[in-house]
């Protein structure tokens, strides 16, 4: 069976705050661009691991934008599992990715188990805070698991904590193609003939993503990674769709933040009480008022 691997889209029609493209404009475009390559490389499946949407209540008017390009590739099939950004309050009723399952006529399947079997493929999810199922040990079949969970390559940040590790995960959960979402990075991680993909976000919704290229693969799953094909979703210039003078303030603020911080470890003789301090240290330094801000309202 031929796939397609993808990762969160997070499908919304309201602008970030440092974008100033028509976002709405580009997120179809991308979901375009890669339903089209779905079609054009006859896939019979697209394997989603979560967060379709941005919000469980889009607008009925982008809904139905979405919905209309989805029923477009029928019958191709989607399978795909919950993220945390298409529940809600943890619930998966009167959310937008259950209507859009209902609406396609049922080519998209969610809460996946070891009854879906599509030609000796046995597929399964855990979505958003669900635990991983046991498999079926069906000999000779080939197992795919659909997870929104933080799976990471490495530590996005040296403080993270709430993570697994890819190897870690892999090793542990005998399945022999695992897609995974919630982490916005791109990464593979290939152990022996079975492997995990975290595609990371469609959209680079935050500054952060500035350097972030959207990715997509598509694969047959009776070769392998052999026949794996790797896809770069377009993408504008970062000067063309992001506020820049954001990001250069954005290095300010943390660079005083992290300056803030190494100097309260060297500041050792505190004499008054610990908001005073701060309070003095920050005179003393010319913290930024919104640096300020952000530390007095964390010691109240």
């Amino acid at each position: 069976m031929r796939v397609l691997i993808t990762g969160d889209w997070h499908l919304t029609d309201n602008r970030p705050e440092n974008r100033t493209d028509d976002y709405e404009k580009t997120v179809l475009r991308k979901l375009d661009f890669l339903l089209q390559k779905a079609v054009e490389n006859k896939v019979e499946m697209i394997l989603h691991p979560g967060d379709i949407f941005d919000s469980p209540k889009p607008s009925y008017y982008f809904f139905t934008k979405v919905m209309k390009r989805i029923k477009r590739i029928h019958p191709i099939w989607f399978a795909c599992c919950y993220g945390q950004h298409d529940l809600r309050y943890r619930n998966k009723d009167d959310t937008a990715l259950k209507a859009l399952a209902l609406a396609c006529s049922g080519n998209i399947v969610l809460d996946l188990n070891d009854h879906n079997f599509i030609s000796k493929i046995g597929i399964y999810s855990a979505g958003y805070g669900e635990e991983v199922p046991d498999f079926m040990k069906a000999y000779g079949w080939f197992k795919i698991l659909l997870t929104h969970r933080m799976i990471v390559y490495d530590k996005l940040w040296k403080s993270q904590e709430s993570f697994e590790y890819c190897n870690t995960f892999l090793r542990k959960n005998k399945f022999d193609l695992i897609v995974s979402g919630d982490n916005h990075n791109s990464f593979r991680y290939v152990l022996g003939n079975r492997s995990l993909f975290n595609c990371g976000s469609m959209m680079r919704s935050t500054i952060a993503q500035v350097h972030h290229k959207p990715i997509f693969y598509i694969m047959d799953t009776s070769k392998g990674m052999i026949s794996l094909e790797q896809y770069y979703i377009p993408i504008e210039y970062a000067e063309d769709v992001f506020r820049m003078n954001k990001i250069e303030q954005e290095k300010d603020r943390n660079n005083q933040l992290d300056a803030f911080v190494s100097g309260l470890s060297e500041h050792k003789e505190m004499g008054m009480s610990f908001g005073d301090n701060m309070e003095s240290y920050m005179n003393k330094n010319k913290i930024e008022p919104s640096i300020r801000q952000i530390i007095m309202e964390g010691i109240k």
